[in-house]
């Protein structure tokens, strides 16, 4: 496997990850307030989720038909995801 390509793999884990706890966080305020904001927040949450487990399912099972000049691209998409998804708890803890 191309290191970039691992790159990428592993960074939509560890976003699917990542979001998971927001879900919960997200779960948990929406229980206790039923504040619109919470809601479009898991909401959000939840889509993005779906997206990383989507991306790693298409890694893992069509990583071959993808070219190899495309790993850096999808590395750096994936890490840029990282980045905000952190800020996103930072600001949420």
């Amino acid at each position: 496997m191309d290191p970039l390509f691992f790159v990428a793999t592993l960074f939509a884990g560890l976003n699917a990850i990542l979001l998971l706890g927001l879900i919960y966080l997200y779960a948990r305020i929406l229980r206790k307030t039923q504040a619109g904001y919470s809601a479009g927040l898991l909401i959000f949450a939840v889509l993005l989720f779906f997206h990383n487990i989507i991306t790693l399912f298409a890694y893992a099972f069509m990583g071959s038909f993808y070219s190899d000049q495309l790993y850096p691209v999808l590395a750096v998409i994936t890490v840029c995801e990282f980045g905000g998804i952190l800020a996103l708890v930072k600001v949420t803890l």
